[in-house]
């Protein structure tokens, strides 16, 4: 069998359609459509049956989707293992999974130091979906890491992040009084559907109005401005908007919250790696950067 096709077997497994997979894989439909018909034949079986309007596996590829991940896992250990690792002339793709908030904190740092030390290097980072939530620890066999909250990884090693304050972010011109009154805008997490700072306010007893909700920080200023919605953000994430939109301001939570403790986790396959040790020795230096930075910019930024 051309192990070519392993990833192509994986994607149009687990997402039960050519279409999707070639999506999944940068692909054309066509050459999507061609590795499934080499895999039929090769297993002779067709792997993906039609039921109506959707697809459905046969035992065989049952079978096979409850072994991919780890034998892409191996796979790929065996391509990264090295003789040694030297960042200045190594070529390497660096695969680091998370929401746009803690990769928007994490990432220029990274590739700062990336490109004075490993200028072959190439930094991915895909967003922390609940696929990849949900099969930790065996999905972070496939990439280097995730950066995720502590409670959805456990038995892992990590390497913590500075813990975060949430902010609110409001309207400039709608005050800041009488905010669990208003319309809440809610940022939602890979798996839990809702946010950790509303779980918080939950088990205080408390229940927001929520009109609105989405896994993208960045999407809140267009859903903010101009209303009196409420949205709680990562004070990184406020600053940013308040500094690029002067129509939005950040103000403190109505009650007192727990911050966000963020980690990068990583599967104990990579302990070995050279290269991905060079990378943990990076993102510790982007946590020493981050607890170094000043917190002056409450105030400048009106936070009360």
């Amino acid at each position: 069998m051309d192990y070519n096709l392993l990833r192509p077997l994986r994607a149009l497994l687990e997402e039960r359609s050519v279409t999707r997979a070639a999506e999944r894989l940068h692909l054309s439909q066509p050459s999507m459509s061609g590795a499934l018909a080499k895999l039929r034949a090769h297993y002779d079986d067709e792997l993906l049956v039609r039921r109506g309007n959707h697809h459905e596996l046969t035992p065989l590829a049952e079978r096979l989707l409850a072994v991919l991940p780890t034998v892409l896992a191996e796979v790929d250990h065996v391509f990264r293992l090295q003789s040694g690792f030297d960042p200045r002339t190594r070529t390497r793709t660096f695969i680091l999974a998370g929401v746009d908030a803690v990769i928007a904190r994490v990432a220029p740092p990274l590739l700062r130091i990336g490109a004075a030390e490993a200028p072959r290097a190439r930094f991915e980072f895909p967003a922390a979906d609940g696929r990849l939530v949900n099969a930790v620890p065996d999905s972070l066999r496939t990439i280097d890491g995730a950066f995720l909250p502590h409670g959805y990884a456990s038995d892992l090693a990590r390497l913590d992040l500075p813990p975060e304050p949430w902010v609110c972010l409001v309207d400039a011109d709608a005050g800041a009084e009488d905010l669990l009154e208003r319309p809440w805008v809610e940022t939602l997490p890979a798996r839990e559907g809702m946010s950790p700072a509303t779980m918080q306010l939950r088990l205080r007893g408390i229940e927001l109005s929520t009109v609105a909700a989405t896994p993208h920080f960045f999407v809140l200023p267009s859903l903010l401005v101009g209303t009196e919605r409420v949205a709680l953000v990562p004070r990184d994430i406020g600053r940013r908007v308040v500094a690029e939109i002067d129509r939005l301001r950040m103000v403190s939570p109505p009650v007192e919250l727990e911050p966000i403790r963020d980690a990068f986790w990583w599967h104990g396959d990579h302990e070995r790696d050279e290269g991905h040790r060079w990378l943990r020795g990076a993102l510790a230096r982007v946590r020493d950067q981050l607890i170094g930075e000043a917190d002056d910019g409450y105030r400048e930024l009106g936070i009360r």
